[in-house]
């Protein structure tokens, strides 16, 4: 059984902040394959345990990943006295102390070691261009580098050399910011970095590299490491060319704040990448755009998030870790609270943890309360009660036994409460390879639009990998789309929620999209596949069209479609509204063997198929209706792992290959004619063989209405 935690959502800097959509997988393998832990006991249970029938998708290696070039495999030690030097004329600084001040435009050159900061207090319309010739500048009372006003802010690491500012100012709190910078490079205008030499970022105070306006980067070999945003342009960041390696240990990759109209006319919030190499290592979000995500040209981007990336370390510092106590809907009331108590040998020196109610978590279309408690460190053992009142000042209602903690799980399921004890076993809550948050862990985030078009994307994310809101208000008047199109490029996706997540419309126009590991695939209220390559490892529905402003639907037009699920309450097509296929190829290889209500292709309106192949192993749910195509059904039929052709006569017709056993299939296509024979051969033998006599047939009889069957996972074309 695979569970899911549903999303809450946050407010952050007036704008809200999707929670990481969370699994809650494994142990729960006792409902179905007789796992159990002893009655009563908070054991360790059966250990690790395997989920039979999950899809072959596996998380992306980072070593797979196009490796952006390090700023700090070039640094050398600084140590020569901090020298500035102004291109042209004199007059435009001043030094007092360890505090160098640039009051008017111009280019100025720094060298050396400085142990303070560079201010820049020049006219609103001045242009001040800083060069980093070599230098080291670090401060701990201040920003090292802040132009505080100037009308446009430079910074350029010239070739060959090696710069590097650090702000180690104490950790930023609501009380300590008032008018302080919050970055460790700070403008309140456009901030422009660029030159071909390298610079290394390090802010421990809040963000990396911070513009109030526009941020923008070109040819410079940058790496930063900031505790919040590693780069943050209120209005907008662009990244066209460059080697960049973005580390946020307690926040975002990459950030804008604004969605308004400038003074100029300009839309405000877009993160755009049009080149270079880009590895983003986020405790939060990789991108978190207040309007668009733009990807495309020859732009390599890398995104790892949440447990993902080996440098979130702050954000899940806390004074413990989460724990999920998982109550069914039948055990859970107002009037009950629910807790954990956790001791070591002696039983009275042990500490209370109180559980709240945290988040739905479902099990396909089984709904439980998920209760969440903080765990202490420092205990062997752990009792979980359920109480009148609160913890440590009344006596239970219910209670387990006690017993040693499992340290490999982060959960527990209560399976039933009678006779005041609680019965129930340990469980893994899993998303992708962590558990789950309060804060929003996606790989690309946008408050409107996701809009790639070329280069590659390579996300590993605890939340989302790809993810387009159409409920954050803009602060341009307009409507938010929610929308995510991909129209070149290529994607690989490893993700504990969603592989891509449209609140509006998905739509595949081209590009290689493949989904190593998700939750659900797609997901949007209306899922258009018009061409490109799309290849989905799902936990739950490989493509899922849901409720929004449009009636929902699947819509395939061109392109190439296909969809592994695992077993149990999944689809591999699933339409609260209809489904319509025009053109391209799809194959479904849906593990779940239900039918009815789970398999292959399920839709609450019709399956309209005017073009196209569709090949559906799994249980039947529905079947193409009022479809222009002829259909064949193959029900109650194995087919073993290997290469198939369609065959009429001595030609062929279209294959495929299945690398595992399935059950029961159906195949609707506008390469099938009525009146025509045809054989489904694997290794030279016939599977199937049957005349089409009407427009559906099952074994040459016309057939209508569902069916049931199963299957296994796997997947592959010709």
């Amino acid at each position: 059984m695979i569970f899911r935690k549903k999303d809450n959502r946050k407010k952050r800097g007036g704008r809200y902040l999707a929670a990481a959509a969370m699994f809650i997988a494994a142990a729960l393998l006792f409902c179905s394959c007789g796992i159990v832990g002893k009655k009563g006991t908070a054991d360790t249970g059966s250990g690790a345990v395997s989920v039979p029938g999950t899809v072959p998708g596996t998380a992306v290696d980072p070593s797979e990943m196009t490796k952006a070039a390090d700023a700090e495999d070039n640094k050398v030690e600084i140590t020569s006295d901090f020298k500035i030097v102004q291109e042209k004329g004199s007059g435009g600084y001043s030094v007092s102390g360890s505090v160098v001040t640039v009051t008017a435009a111009g280019t100025y050159t720094l060298t050396g070691s400085l142990s303070g900061r560079i201010e820049v207090t020049a006219g609103e319309d001045d242009e001040v261009e800083l060069d980093l010739g070599g230098c080291s500048i670090s401060c701990s009372d201040g920003a090292p580098i802040a132009f505080l006003s100037c009308g446009e802010a430079k910074i350029k690491a010239l070739e060959g050399t090696y710069n590097e500012i650090s702000d180690s100012r104490p950790a930023r709190t609501e009380e300590s910011s008032g008018d302080e910078p919050a970055g460790a490079v700070y403008s309140v205008c456009d901030l422009k970095l660029s030159g071909s030499g390298s610079l290394s970022v390090t802010g421990t105070y809040n963000n990396g590299i911070h513009s109030k306006k526009d941020l923008s980067v070109k040819n410079m070999t940058l790496k930063v490491t900031a505790r919040n945003n590693a780069l943050k342009g209120k209005d907008s960041v662009e990244i066209g060319s460059g080697e960049l390696i973005i580390i946020s240990t307690g926040g975002d990759g990459i950030q804008t704040e604004d969605s308004d109209i400038s003074s100029k006319g300009n839309q405000r919030g877009t993160v755009a990448i049009t080149g270079g190499n880009v590895n983003i290592y986020a405790a939060c979000d990789g991108i978190d755009a207040a309007y668009n995500v733009e990807i495309g040209g020859t732009a390599a981007v890398s995104v790892l998030t949440g447990s993902y990336s080996k440098y979130s370390g702050e954000i899940a510092a806390s004074s413990g870790t989460d724990f999920y106590i998982i109550v069914p809907t039948a055990y859970y009331s107002d009037r009950f609270t629910y807790a954990a108590y956790y001791y070591n040998d002696d039983p009275n020196g042990g500490v209370w943890a109180k559980a709240a109610y945290d988040c739905m978590v479902s099990s396909g279309r089984t709904r439980y309360y998920g209760m969440k408690l903080k765990a202490p460190s420092g205990y062997a053992n752990v009792a979980f009660y359920r109480l009148t009142g609160e913890p440590g000042t009344s006596d239970p209602e219910s209670v387990t036994r006690g017993g040693s903690i499992n340290e490999t799980k982060n959960a527990y399921l209560i399976s039933s409460v009678a006779s005041g004890i609680i019965s129930g076993d340990w469980v893994s809550m899993t998303s992708g390879q962590g558990s789950g948050t309060q804060y929003s862990c996606k790989g690309v985030k946008a408050d409107n639009e996701v809009v790639i078009s070329g280069g590659s994307l390579l996300v590993s994310s605890t939340d989302d990998a790809v993810h387009a809101n159409s409920d954050v208000p803009l602060e341009n008047g307009a409507a938010p789309l929610g929308n995510v199109t991909v129209s070149g490029g290529t994607l690989t996706l490893t993700t504990g929620d969603d592989g891509i997540h449209a609140d509006g419309e998905l739509k595949i126009d081209g590009g290689t999209v493949n989904v190593l590991q998700s939750y659900e695939g797609l997901e949007g209220n209306l899922v258009t596949v018009n061409g490109g390559s799309v290849i989905i490892n799902a936990n739950d529905d490989g493509v899922n069209a849901t409720a929004g402003r449009s009636s929902p639907l699947i819509s395939v037009n061109g392109g190439y479609l296909e969809v592994t699920t695992r077993s149990g309450d999944t689809d591999g097509l699933d339409s609260n509204g209809s489904i319509t296929v025009t053109g391209g190829f799809t194959l479904v290889k849906g593990g779940s063997s239900q039918g009815g209500m789970a398999g292959s292709v399920d839709c609450d309106g019709r399956i309209t198929v005017t073009g196209g192949t569709i090949v559906a192993f799994g249980g039947i749910c529905e079947l193409p209706s009022g479809s222009s195509v002829c259909t064949v059904t193959m029900n109650g039929k194995t087919f073993a792992a290997g290469e198939y052709k369609l065959m009429s006569g001595s030609d062929e017709v279209l294959s495929f290959t299945l690398p595992s056993k399935y059950s029961n299939c159906w195949i609707c296509s506008d390469k099938i004619e009525q009146g025509s024979s045809y054989r489904l051969t694997a290794g030279g033998s016939d599977a199937a063989s049957w005349t089409q006599s009407s427009v559906t047939v099952q074994n040459g009889s016309a057939v209508s209405g569902g069916f049931g069957g199963g299957g296994f996972g796997g997947g592959g074309r010709h």
